[in-house]
This record gives structure tokens, sequence and C-alpha cells, in this order.
């Protein structure tokens, strides 16, 4: 029997993607929500410290490894063109991937809103069905929270 270490509740994993149900996604816009279930799983697994900084020591490679598997957990709960984005950068760690992911999300924030903002106050029923309507709403608002906005009844 292998001794055991700290790390061995990684290796339980058999299927990220059943534990973290959404992929990454920039169309969808919700990185606040995959990067919750994201940090909280691996939190569960008491490898939140591969997510917080470069902790990864040269010399330790029980830690190398459970950062692999975290980094490996990072590729199959993206879209495909997030992970060549991603693979095209070689991340080392897990904390480069996650800061890599966090880091696109974030750069194009404010505008996004901006741009999320003008396609919901020009949204017009036209020849949608009410239903539609009110699911492009909903939809437009969810992108908005997931950047961190809501919307308020005011008119301005």
């Amino acid at each position: 029997m292998a001794p055991s270490t700290k790390y061995d509740k990684v290796y339980t994993v058999t299927s990220v993607t059943h534990l973290i149900p959404i992929k990454l996604d920039l169309t969808k816009l919700n990185y606040t929500h995959w990067s919750t279930l994201f940090a909280n799983h691996c939190s569960t697994y008491e490898v939140s410290q591969f997510l917080q900084a470069a902790t990864t020591s040269n010399d330790d490679d029980d830690a190398k490894k459970a950062d692999a598997a975290v980094l490996g957990w990072i590729y199959l709960t993206i879209s495909e063109p997030l992970l060549e984005r991603l693979l095209n950068s070689q991340p080392k760690t897990a904390f480069a991937a996650w800061e890599f992911l966090k880091n696109i999300f974030q750069e194009n924030k404010r505008s996004k809103v901006v741009e999320l903002t003008a396609e919901l106050r020009a949204l017009d029923i036209g020849d949608l069905k009410p239903e539609q309507y009110f699911r492009k709403i909903d939809a437009i608002s969810a992108m908005l929270a997931n950047l961190g906005t809501t919307i308020t009844d005011k008119i301005s």
C-alpha cells in the first residue's frame, strides 16, 4: 500500500465535470458562476492553495502532482475556444491558468457591461413572441449579473 499524502482526496475525483456542471464560456460570460463552483470544489478537496498563489515547491513531488490534477480540472471545465487560448499560453501551474482565465474575463469587463446595457435598452419586441422577448431580457440580465452589474427599474 502506497503511503498517503495530504492530497490523496484529489485522486478520488473521477469526473470533475459532474462536480462542476457548467463550462466556462466567453459567450455566456459565466466566469463568476464557474469560478465560484471551481473554487468551492477545490476547497472541498483541500487544494485551494493552488488557485491562490504559485506555491508549488520544486522539491515537493506530491504538491506538483496535485497542482497538475487541479490544472487538469481547469482544462476539463472550460469551453474549447478558451482551452485553445489557455493551452497556447502554456501555463505551468493551476495558479497560472486560473489567473490567465480571470484576466480574460476582467480585461474587457467595463466595455462588455456598456455593450450589454446598450443592447438591453435597444431591445424591441418586434417580431419576437413575448416569451422569446423576456428570455432575451433574462439572458442579458444574467450576463450583466455575471459581470457584477445589476439591472434596476430606474429610467435614465
